[in-house]
């Protein structure tokens, strides 16, 4: 009997350990403003209809269609922040450049996907926004945490939009929680294995139980969608009420998903279509009112 309430004991230590370290931030984060928009992944993008991810006329069509929007950050060789996905530009510009090692004046020579639009500046892309719609901002780790996060920070002075911050890497997140408490910050995670970004396996196994979140404290966890049937998030969610963000949303079936469990929604590839009985577009009908200038529904359909 003694060795079995040494055991029980033992394990409610250990669920209490656990529940510690997966916890977010208390108390939660007000994040009504944000869910009444969902997020188009890397701008509203279409490279068939001549707008490339990640572009100023991405982000500019997803804000006029009433969109909010995910972008990339990372820094230049001379520390320009700009707004890319990888850390080259050979998928998007077909040159097999690291932008860690190019200059901003180098980078802007290349343009995406045989396009007119080149890699935008962090400050180019809110100047487009202009605050119109909200920002969930991912910090790449191909930097210096540190500064990255400082530089943006310098960037974002100012800027009168509504914006949170996310990335996969803890230091950076966990350089929000120590230096800009009040900014909403969220942790980035899908089914980290060892090898990914240079993880051990054990590394990987705390990462992708969302056991680092004790360092960090993150008010939501944005974790992939397709990989998000793990203890630590419905735990997460069930005892702290931690908001979950999904990504990345391609079809209507996933969104509807996503939407019914009270999730923020970054999607890409279709165009999430309304509760409301209005009249359903495409994203090229979308993309012929922006250039008029008119403002767009966001009842909208797939041409896929």
């Amino acid at each position: 009997m003694i060795v079995l309430l040494i055991l029980l004991l033992v394990l409610a230590l250990c669920v209490l350990l656990w529940l510690w370290a997966i916890a977010p931030q208390l108390p939660r984060a007000d994040f009504s403003a944000f869910l009444k928009y969902d997020y188009a992944h890397r701008g509203l993008h279409d490279k068939d209809n001549g707008v490339p991810e990640n572009s100023l006329k991405a982000f500019s069509l997803a804000a006029v269609c009433g969109f909010g929007m995910e972008l990339d950050l990372q820094l230049t060789k001379d520390n320009r922040v700009v707004v890319h996905h990888d850390d080259s530009i050979l998928r998007t510009c077909g040159v097999d450049k690291r932008i860690s090692q190019m200059t901003w004046e180098e980078l802007s020579g290349y343009k995406l996907t045989g396009s007119q639009e080149g890699v935008p500046l962090f400050s180019q892309m809110l100047e487009a926004v202009g605050g119109r719609t909200p920002l969930i901002i991912e910090l790449k780790g191909y930097n210096d945490p540190a500064l990255l996060c400082r530089l943006a920070m310098e960037e974002l002075q100012g800027y009168q939009g509504l914006y949170c911050v996310e990335s996969f890497d803890p230091r950076i997140v966990r350089w929000f929680k120590l230096h800009h408490p009040e900014i909403v910050r969220g942790q980035l995670m899908e089914k980290m294995k060892a090898g990914d970004n240079g993880l051990s396996g054990a590394q990987a196994f705390f990462a992708r139980n969302m056991m680092t979140n004790f360092l960090t404290r993150p008010h939501f966890e944005a974790y992939d969608f397709h990989a998000r049937d793990i203890p630590s998030l419905h735990a997460a969610r069930r005892v702290f009420g931690m908001q979950e963000v999904s990504w990345t949303i391609r079809t209507q079936e996933d969104y509807k998903k996503a939407k019914a469990l009270g999730n923020l929604c970054i999607f890409e590839k279709f165009l999430p279509a309304a509760t409301s009985l209005e009249e359903k577009q495409s994203f090229r009908e979308l993309l012929s009112a922006a250039g008029r200038g008119a403002v767009c529904s966001s009842a909208v359909k797939s041409e896929k």
